[in-house]
């Protein structure tokens, strides 16, 4: 399993294990960089400031890349091909997935790509299966370069990566529809990500919101339901979105109160025009 009911049953190092995985990967794939990205909750910890509005940081047990449709490894191998040199092999349960002990945790590596007009099933990529996703071609045009620096899961010395993420446009679109899109898993964590990336960002949460709104222009494939999830999921106290984040969260009842409340709060001005 690689998300949790709530933030309290996310091991203490699963945000370093998840990172070591990430510096680990990232240089073997180096011949890929043009055509990945980083998504998912590793993405939202890099954007977020922590410990802005109070909020515990973002928390993740697996990494998550957004990939090219067209990507090829040549002659020069595959990416899972790479991955299996690194220990990472395919998910007994779901091998669509790959995973590797990390700090005796299973790490988790999957691959989302696009593929329209299909808004949901997977495509083979190279030599893995990518989960089809909308708005990952946004992800992927409106990178973030961002350097990380930390161990990789062989230890040794710290070792610093520029990295590729999402920036905080298409990311938001992600989560929201990651949660309540076509093919949403309505999990807290993803609604409590989206609370992190508005209120958290670090060029501040009006930059977060602006950002989110261009993407109705930019052509982003997931922005209309990202709206819709919004409309109907995060608008108001009593939807899903805000009670699961503030169950995900836990803590005192008024701290779960005040989540549910910016949570509202945050969807209110993203959907403002």
């Amino acid at each position: 399993m690689s998300k949790h009911e709530t933030f309290a049953e996310y091991p203490s190092r699963s945000l370093a294990a998840a990172e070591a995985t990430l510096l680990t990967i990232w240089p073997t794939l180096g011949r890929y960089h043009d055509d990945l990205v980083l998504v998912g909750g590793l993405a939202v910890h890099y954007l977020v400031r922590p410990g802005t509005g109070g909020w515990p940081a973002a928390v993740t047990m697996d990494v998550d890349f957004g990939i090219a449709l067209a990507t090829e490894g040549g002659q020069y191998g595959t990416v899972q091909s790479d991955l299996r040199g690194l220990g990472f092999k395919p998910d007994q349960e779901h091998p669509n997935r790959l995973v590797r002990q990390v700090e005796n945790l299973a790490m988790y590596v999957d691959f989302l790509t696009e593929a329209p007009p299909a808004t949901g099933g997977s495509r083979l990529v190279d030599d893995v299966v990518a989960s089809v996703v909308p708005g990952i071609n946004r992800a992927l045009a409106a990178r973030r370069m961002v350097k990380v620096t930390g161990h990789d899961v062989y230890g040794g010395a710290a070792k610093t990566c520029v990295i590729a993420l999402a920036d905080i446009g298409p990311l938001l679109v992600l989560k929201l529809n990651s949660f309540g899109g076509p093919t949403g898993r309505r999990h807290g964590k993803d609604a409590y990500d989206v609370l992190l990336a508005v209120t958290s960002f670090v060029d501040g949460p009006q930059a977060a919101i602006a950002a989110f709104r261009a993407e109705a222009a930019c052509g982003n494939s997931g922005y209309a339901s990202a709206i819709g999830a919004l409309r109907r999921d995060f608008s108001h106290m009593d939807a899903d979105a805000p009670i699961r984040a503030a169950r995900f969260l836990g803590g005192t009842a008024e701290n779960q109160q005040r989540a549910r409340q910016e949570l509202v709060t945050a969807a209110t001005f993203l959907l403002e025009a």
